[in-house]
Formats: structure tokens, C-alpha cells, sequence
């Protein structure tokens, strides 16, 4: 991406500034949300048609989506604490237990420890995994994933099918179960 779609970027700062601010960030944190937003379509956007719908017509939603996910995997626990819900066998009660590291003796801590890396590496599989995907795929994927949007609600918002929804991410959580069952296994042992 070159520096010319920066300097187009920068100038709509400001709602760049509001935007993050809609996720109740104080001023500094949303100045600073938005300048990994900027390094971020700098080193990894090398398609420019997905900020751009034309020379000088900026894909806001795509600003904003960055934004969000930036948000999300940096401003909140969100990411440590979210449900795999791509495994339905998951028992909520170890869980529960295993995330909030209660611990009542060395042994506990550290099989507790053990069990947040092996939780860690099953969602970094994840992460890679759905990052190969097509864009289209990839961006459902995570917008059900890291927020708490229901399919329903999804659909609302973009304007797409529940069909069409529905039938991504029956798709891409089976590739998912698919191509991290190491990783799950891993988690579960």
C-alpha cells in the first residue's frame, strides 16, 4: 500500500477519532486505536480495494471493522475470556475455572497455566486458520466470533441473507473443528 493512501486516510482523522471513541476508549486510547489502524492498513492491507471503492472513496465499514477488531483483541479481555464456540462439548464449569485461574495450590497454578498456553496456541490456530480464508469468509467469521452479535443480528447490520450467514459459518466452523483438532485435543488433555 502506498503512502498516498495514508495521507487520503488521514484526512478523515477525526472520524477515525470518533469512531474508536464509540467503544468508550478516552481520547488517548483512541488516538492511539487509530494509529494501529493505520500501521495495520499499512503493513497488511496489500489489496487497496478494500479501503478504497474508488480513487477517492474510502470503504468506511472496512475502517471501522479494523478498528473494532484492534479494539477488541487490545482493549479487552474479550479474546482470553470468549467460548470456543466452534466445540459444543466444551463444560462450561472447567472452563469458567480454568480461565479465572483459581488456584489453590503450586501444582493447581501450574496445570492451570499449562492449560491457559494450550488455550492460547488453540486460539492462535484459529486466528491463522480463518486468516487464509477468503475476505468474505474471514469477516463473518470474526465478526460472530469477537462480538457478541448474534447471526440475526449480523444480517441486520450488513444486509446480507441469514441464509447466507448461516451457511459461512456452518462452513467455517467445520473447517475450523477440521483443521485444529491438535491443537483441541491438546486443550482438552
Amino acid at each position: 500500500m502506498s503512502s498516498k493512501i495514508l495521507d487520503i486516510l488521514a484526512k478523515r482523522h477525526d472520524e477515525w477519532i470518533k469512531m474508536a471513541k464509540s467503544f468508550k476508549l478516552n481520547n488517548n486510547d483512541a488516538k492511539e486505536l487509530v494509529q494501529e489502524m493505520y500501521l495495520r492498513m499499512y503493513n497488511y492491507t496489500k489489496d487497496v480495494n478494500r479501503i478504497m471503492y474508488n480513487d477517492n472513496e474510502i470503504n468506511t465499514f472496512y475502517i471501522y471493522i479494523t478498528l473494532r477488531n484492534l479494539y477488541y483483541s487490545n482493549y479487552t479481555n474479550y479474546k482470553k475470556k470468549k467460548k470456543i464456540t466452534v466445540f459444543t462439548d466444551i463444560d462450561d464449569e472447567k472452563y469458567n475455572y480454568i480461565i479465572n485461574n483459581i488456584a489453590y495450590n503450586e501444582d493447581e497454578i501450574l496445570h492451570n497455566y499449562n492449560k491457559k498456553i494450550d488455550l492460547e496456541a488453540l486460539y492462535n490456530k484459529i486466528d491463522n486458520i480463518i486468516d487464509d480464508w477468503y475476505w468474505y469468509d474471514k469477516k463473518l467469521t470474526k465478526l460472530y466470533l469477537n462480538t457478541e452479535m448474534s447471526m440475526r443480528d449480523i444480517s441486520k447490520e450488513t444486509k446480507i441473507s441469514l441464509s447466507s450467514i448461516f451457511n459461512t459459518l456452518t462452513n467455517a466452523k467445520e473447517k475450523i473443528r477440521q483443521e485444529s483438532k491438535e491443537e483441541y485435543k491438546k486443550y482438552k488433555s
